[in-house]
């Protein structure tokens, strides 16, 4: 297909599909949705693993090819699919179709989805409740008084499989600019170590980061609350929020004076505040109590049900979950919406070993002799902005900015909020750090017509811009798409918000725990059977994660048709529902139990009954055993199992192997610094600095105010 003819991304792309891991699926679904052709090659007997507990939703909009083993002819067809592919998705940590003496063309782009990100024993049995506990998500998942908690919602698998998407879409971008394919690696782990932004500060002051149920260290009030008919979440995040709850309440008193007006003292009296939260909502339905609060910009929305999420009339209206009808089976089966707005959505499920004419059909291609093997930074020469405060267009710049662009961060001239979020060094905020590293700093108003101005010339220059303002903010200050696009017909424009800019919520606000409670998460993850949230900020960040992907993406379709910009409505809505989208089936999910031991806790895969009995065999009492022990003896009865890792352990092990943690002299400062979460075999190499002081570019670009 021609470039002009373009209508995806990569429409032109051929994707060979082998890994077994979700996350293989994940990235191989994403690419379709932005135009790949993606060809799953499926074994002949179905192992009961991976992306193959769910078929329907793995395979659905792709092409399916079954290879026999010990078959002559299939081994010839896949070794024509594997020369025919550009992309090729592998789980090295899983049995595995590739035939054993393959090797890549120098011009191909392979991608590695595994577990860990170093191999280990038993890896195999690893699957994404261990990688939780592994990374210490489970550790801050739960109540304060329970035990850790694990979600039956695959948040490192399609976690893992959304950054392989977006690390082979900077690989592309590395091939079409400079010529060569190369290595990719993305692992779970890799995804949750770099999940802990908002626990690691604590660990790294040398506190123990808590375990708060549905409370954010951070923040009070922000938990859940029970209605007079039902659970909903309330999130208040600063002292402005906390007055305007307290007006709502008919307590204003409270947030003028006394000992629970300032953010610190309130986390310090988190009850007291809690139980005052409590006694207003209690007395009042989940509807009033959410459209009060919403009437003075206080985020808040009712905790649902997985099963229900069809009803949602932001998800009808965004298209997230679509129904097709299985010719072969006859059900009518729920797969999850293109997240990416831009995509397509998946129209067919392939009956087994349907493609394999197609597959013979693809042209040959010449094997390249000598690939270009230079080290290259795939966003380098590229201008980013980025008008974004907390996690989802932080997260997404800051990797941007790792991968080689200029990212300007554009913050109020009192900077940014979460600055001042404790814990600190040196005056700077851990939180604030780690997601803005090697970010420049421009202090701007823009609605001083000076700064305006220097905006207006930013724009004019740079490539990207992406924020997660209120929707419809920047269009208030005269900055719509359309006059984006005057300004700069080539910009990629990224908006993330909680429902999308296009949504029937409009201007409702949302912070990650209440998109958990409204989209699913909460009701996969439940501690003593209350539906609890993941103690990572996974909504935000994956806002995050789908945006990088979503701008990579956009940026190939940019340059493949002359220059044209696009606006990308990016909602954690939408992200959130795909993040769920494996567990719908209640058969897709596995039970799992959390033993306390002598040293910690242990999660283990299966039923109680036969995890308490093969201990019992084994002559093993947990409570008194260390947790290397206990595993041991689970993973020799082949029972999955492995070690609840605290914060602490992770950070102190990835500080010592720097894996994902690495130490970075600044000034009189060294600061752990987070790693990209996958790896490009041609960017081995790659500066980490924390961002500059408030308006350090300012000197650059801002004009003196008349």
């Amino acid at each position: 297909m021609s470039s002009s003819a373009r209508i995806l991304p990569f429409d032109d792309l051929i994707v060979l599909e082998i890994g077994a891991r979700i996350g293989a699926a994940a990235c191989g679904s994403l690419l379709a949705m932005a135009g790949a052709t993606v060809i799953v090659v499926e074994p002949d007997a179905f192992p009961p693993i991976g992306k193959y507990i769910n078929r329907n939703v793995s395979v659905a909009g792709k092409r399916s090819l079954v290879i026999r083993k010990d078959d002559a002819s299939d081994a010839l067809l896949l070794r024509h699919a594997l020369d025919a592919a550009d992309v090729i998705l592998v789980s090295s940590d899983l049995p595995s179709e590739l035939p054993v003496d393959w090797t890549a063309r120098a011009d191909q782009i392979v991608c590695d989805i595994t577990a860990l990100a170093e191999r280990q024993p038993y890896e195999e049995l690893l699957d994404d409740k261990l990688v939780q506990a592994l990374t210490g998500i489970a550790a801050v998942t739960g109540t304060a008084e329970g035990t850790a908690t694990l979600s039956d919602a695959a948040i490192l698998d399609l976690g893992s499989g959304l950054y392989a998407a977006a690390a082979v879409a900077a690989a592309i971008r590395v091939r079409r600019m400079h010529g060569g394919g190369q290595h990719v690696e993305c692992s779970m782990y890799g995804t949750g170590i770099n999940g802990l932004v908002t626990f690691l500060p604590f660990h790294f002051e040398g506190k123990v980061p808590p375990r708060g149920g549905n409370r954010h260290p951070m923040c009070a009030p922000w938990n859940a609350y029970q209605a007079s008919d039902g659970w909903l979440l309330l999130c208040s995040a600063n002292d402005e929020q906390w007055k305007r709850l307290c007006g709502v309440m008919g307590l204003p008193e409270l947030a003028a004076k006394g000992d629970l007006a300032r953010l610190a003292d309130r986390v310090k009296r988190v009850d007291d505040v809690d139980a005052i939260v409590q006694q207003w909502v209690g007395a009042r339905t989940v509807e009033d109590v959410v459209e009060k609060l919403g009437r003075v910009d206080i985020a808040a929305g009712p905790i649902a049900v997985v099963d229900a999420l069809s009803l949602d009339p932001n998800v009808k209206h965004r298209g997230m979950v679509r129904r097709l009808r299985n010719p072969e089976s006859g059900e009518n089966v729920d797969i999850p919406g293109p997240p990416l707005v831009i995509g397509r959505p998946a129209s067919h499920f392939p009956a087994r070993d349907a493609d394999r004419d197609f597959v013979r059909s693809l042209p040959e291609r010449q094997h390249a002799v000598n690939g270009n093997a230079s080290q290259v930074k795939p966003l380098a020469g590229l201008r980013v902005l980025e008008i974004g405060q907390y996690t989802t267009a932080p997260l997404a710049t800051k990797h941007m900015a790792s991968l080689g662009a200029e990212v300007i961060k554009i913050e109020p001239v009192t900077g940014e909020a979460s600055r001042a979020w404790p814990p600190h060094l040196n005056g700077e905020s851990y939180f604030f750090t780690l997601n803005n590293t090697n970010k420049r700093s421009l202090a701007l108003d823009l609605r001083n017509p000076t700064d305006r101005e220097v905006f207006i010339d930013l724009l004019g220059s740079s490539d990207v811009l992406v924020e997660n303002l209120k929707p419809g903010s920047l269009a208030r200050l005269g900055f719509s798409w359309d006059e984006l696009r005057k300004i700069n017909p080539k910009l990629v424009y990224c908006a993330i918000s909680g429902y999308g800019a296009d949504s029937v919520y409009p201007g409702r606000p949302a912070f990650d725990t209440v998109v958990q409670a409204m989209y699913g998460l909460m009701d996969l993850t439940r501690a003593d059977d209350v539906p609890t949230k993941i103690g990572i900020s996974i909504a935000d960040a994956a806002g995050g994660m789908m945006g990088l992907f979503c701008i990579l993406a956009m940026l190939e379709q940019r340059d493949a048709t002359g220059g044209h910009g696009s606006f990308i409505d990016l909602a954690m809505q939408d992200v959130v529902v795909w993040l769920t989208h494996t567990a719908w089936r209640s058969e897709s999910r596995s039970p799992h139990v959390v033993l306390p031991c002598r040293d910690g806790e242990i999660a283990a895969i299966g039923d109680a009954v036969t995890i308490e009995t093969c201990l019992k065999e084994a002559n093993i009492d947990a409570r008194i055993r260390n947790r290397d022990e206990v595993v041991g003896a689970l993973l020799k009865a082949d029972i999955p199992a492995a070690p609840v890792r605290t914060v602490d352990e992770v950070g102190l092990s990835e500080q010592r192997q720097g894996s994902f943690i690495r130490m970075v002299d600044a000034g009189n400062s060294r600061w752990p610094l987070l790693e990209l979460p996958f790896r490009l075999s041609r960017m081995r190499n790659y500066e980490l600095r924390p961002i500059e002081v408030l308006g350090a570019a300012n000197a650059q670009f801002a004009r003196p105010r008349p």
